[in-house]
């Protein structure tokens, strides 16, 4: 296998991790939600619409007003010959689409990636000359520009999976009601810091304040950083941390260690949205590893107290032999036609690359998968 891909098979390896976990959160007390999901295959089409893109993990949505939605997306296969096969593919470490309708099953979707010197597709936020970046999730800012949160990576050849979190940075795109053709983000690094952390597995506003779920690398227990989104906007990256109780908010400096862990295992994705008609705080994430669930949490507040999770879907794709189930997430701007539903995804994936290159796997494997997600 060409060391990219060993590199790539690593990245998934870390992304099936997510949930793997079990019980509730910290400090629960909060009755958990019931809730259950069903397939939606009429709207896994919405990912079929440019013959070249061909495939990929982590689709983040973010709300870009007028019923326009940003898809964001780790590994993905694009196409780089007009037999649009993935064998003949290359493997940017990051591409993005913009959808135009808040129904999956009418909307159209335009992908977008970058390009390099020799024409080859390549990453839409670029990489780095030893590093590359993961999107995670983020926000827009009311008629104004977008921030998105995104996971540096190391490859570290012959250690481990062969890559190795090198922290997190800020992208802010200015014009983000333009065609992505045309952005050029500006980036903003965090200054150096001895919180274990993945900034941006989900962001939601709360009030003034961009509050971004930060997961511990090796275990993804829950912590919270906040940020006044002028400040990022003006180029300063300095999060307040949740230190749990009394304590609240506060800055690195004065935390003595590590931020409070509001869920046990919030996993290295998921998806915050406060929902209104109940009054309640939702997460959802994968659970479980390889074999997964759709697990959903409630709480009264971001901080919590969280509710145990609750497993809302499992995947048909969990019950093959072998399974790579993950990246769950809900999509709150998106729309089923029935307002009781959430829309989720999750993605699907094999443990050996070469099952993604046949015919049965171009068309069944390592595409985002929608679901119709009801609480109650």
């Amino acid at each position: 296998m060409p060391k990219r891909n060993v590199l790539w098979l690593g990245a998934f390896l870390v992304a099936w991790s997510c949930g793997s976990g079990s019980g509730g959160g910290s400090g629960t007390s909060t009755t958990p939600p019931s809730a259950n999901g069903v397939s939606w295959p009429e709207a896994d089409q919405l990912f079929h619409q440019d013959p070249r893109w061909m495939g990929g993990d982590g689709a983040f949505s973010i709300d870009l007003g007028g019923s326009r939605s940003l898809w964001l997306f780790g590994d993905t296969f694009v196409a780089t010959s007009a037999a649009n096969l993935r064998p003949q593919s290359a493997m940017p470490r990051n591409t993005i689409a913009i959808q135009d309708g808040s129904d999956p099953t009418t909307a159209t979707m335009h992908f977008f990636w970058g390009m390099d010197a020799t024409g080859k597709p390549a990453s839409f936020f670029p990489n780095g000359v030893d590093t590359w970046v993961w999107p995670g999730d983020g926000i827009r800012i009311a008629s104004g520009p977008l921030i998105v949160f995104l996971s540096v990576e190391r490859a570290t050849p012959g250690l481990g999976l062969g890559f190795a979190s090198a922290g997190w940075r800020v992208a802010i795109v200015d014009n983000p009601d333009e065609d992505p053709s045309t952005w050029t983000p500006r980036y903003i690094d965090p200054a150096p810091s001895s919180i274990d952390a993945i900034v941006g597995s989900a962001a939601v506003m709360d009030a003034d304040h961009l509050v971004a779920l930060a997961p511990r690398v090796d275990t993804h227990e829950g912590q919270l950083a906040r940020f006044l989104p002028a400040d990022l906007l003006a180029g300063t990256v300095t999060p307040a941390w949740w230190a749990g109780g009394a304590r609240g908010w506060v800055t690195e400096a004065a935390l003595g260690g590590q931020p409070a862990v509001i869920i046990d295992d919030a996993g290295s994705e998921a998806a915050l949205h406060y929902d209104a008609s109940r009054s309640a705080w939702v997460h959802v994430t994968s659970r479980g590893f390889g074999k997964t669930t759709i697990a959903v949490r409630t709480a009264p507040n971001l901080t919590g107290p969280w509710s145990a999770p609750v497993d809302a879907f499992t995947p048909p794709e969990s019950l093959r032999p072998k399974p790579f189930v993950y990246a769950a997430k809900i999509h709150p701007e998106l729309t089923t036609g029935d307002p009781s539903d959430l829309v989720a995804t999750y993605a699907t994936n094999s443990f050996t690359f070469s099952d993604l290159l046949t015919p049965e796997g171009m068309a069944s494997l390592y595409w985002p998968r929608f679901v119709r997600l009801t609480l109650r």
